[in-house]
């Protein structure tokens, strides 16, 4: 911050928000060289402030790096309304009924025969791990 927001003029700031409840641009354009000051100045200000407990009202104006180019505020999302009685019973209404999904095409006898055969190796494979941890778990009595 510049050497001219000294402790005096902060303090002084302070107690004009705790008597009129906030601040507002006027306030600070009054009491700061507030158009010789960065954006980021003004952004440390403010935050003295409401730490204080005095919150500002502040133009997006003061904030923005350059005054002239103020952007629009950019649009929140679209408030759809909830549907009125009749349009919750038109959709209740819907004579069609759900349609059966289609039958799983079955798959080619070979596939078929080399999942088996895949399970069946899987299964093995398993059973032979087991039969070799209670051998090892025998061999050294654990």
């Amino acid at each position: 911050m510049q050497q001219a927001l000294d402790s005096n003029t902060m303090d002084r700031l302070v107690a004009l928000g705790r008597e009129q409840g906030q601040l507002t641009t006027q306030d600070l354009e009054t009491n700061l060289p507030i158009h010789a000051m960065s954006a980021e100045d003004i952004a440390l200000v403010v935050v003295h402030l409401e730490e204080s407990g005095v919150p500002v009202e502040l133009d997006d104006r003061l904030l923005a790096s350059n005054p002239s180019a103020i952007q629009a505020p950019a649009r929140s999302a679209e408030i759809i309304p909830f549907p009125d009685r009749a349009a919750a019973a038109r959709m209740k209404k819907r004579s069609a009924p759900l349609q059966k999904a289609s039958p799983v095409q079955s798959q080619p006898a070979f596939v078929q025969q080399e999942k088996r055969a895949a399970h069946w190796a899987v299964a093995v494979a398993g059973l032979l791990v087991l039969a070799l941890m209670v051998g090892a778990l025998i061999l050294f009595g654990v």
